[in-house]
This record gives C-alpha cells, structure tokens and sequence, in this order.
C-alpha cells in the first residue's frame, strides 16, 4: 500500500492480512512485526501497537464505546501509524518513546475525531494495566 495520507485518501482499498472480523489488534500486530522485519535492513527500527478505547467526539453523553488498535513505528527519524482501515499516517518528529502515547492520542483525537477514555503502547509485549484519560 504504502507510504498515504491516511484518512485524506479517499476511495483507497484498505489491505487486511486476516478475514477476522474486530481484528484490529492482530492486524496491528502483523504489521508492527512486518514493519521490524522490512525496515530494520534500512535503518534501527521501533514499532509498537497502540491500543485504545474511545468515544466519538460528538457523544456528548459517552454512551457507545468503542476500541481500536494500530501499529506505531519510526521510520527516518519520524513516527508514523499504520491503520489498516486509513493507511499509514505521519504523526510527527521521532522522540523519546515515553512521548509515544500522548502524542498518537493527540494525533488520533484531532485527525479520527475520537475522545479516548483509554490507551496503551505495548512495551516489550507486555500490554500495562489501564489508566483512565481524564
């Protein structure tokens, strides 16, 4: 698929590895390891899963919940996602990976329009215990 504009390209095909339905995690994951196999000959690779609960920015009364994951990688010093539904959007400037979370969260409330009520990066594999986004 490539390097796209995420949600800005419209009538793009999206590309799923698994006919699973609600399989967002385990196409993230898929992705995250291609993303490590396929980069690393370049340059030293990160890539991750973010995983995440939210609203949709126009409920005002926070009564569906939904979930949705993506892969998160660096890649020439930047970091992007990798939605299997939009694509692969630039988040911003590489930096220190703590910085990780907040900056998909802000990425992904401004561009998808969601309130995230929680989220993770997985570190190591291991998904850490939810904390509420208050």
């Amino acid at each position: 698929m490539g390097i796209l504009e995420g949600k800005h390209v419209y009538g793009t095909k999206s590309k799923f590895y698994t006919d699973l339905p609600n399989s967002c995690f385990i196409e993230a994951l898929i992705h995250s390891s291609r993303a490590s196999i396929v980069l690393k000959s370049d340059v030293a690779v990160y890539s991750s899963i973010y995983g995440f609960t939210y609203y949709l920015a126009d409920d005002a009364h926070n009564k569906q919940l939904f979930g949705h994951a993506v892969s998160i990688f660096e890649y020439k010093n930047k970091l992007w996602l990798y939605d299997a539904v939009w694509g692969t959007m630039l988040v911003g400037k590489a930096t220190v990976r703590s910085e990780y979370e907040t900056m998909c969260t802000q990425f992904i409330e401004k561009c998808y329009q969601y309130k995230i009520k929680r989220c993770f990066v997985v570190d190591d594999w291991s998904v850490p215990a939810y904390q509420d986004k208050e």
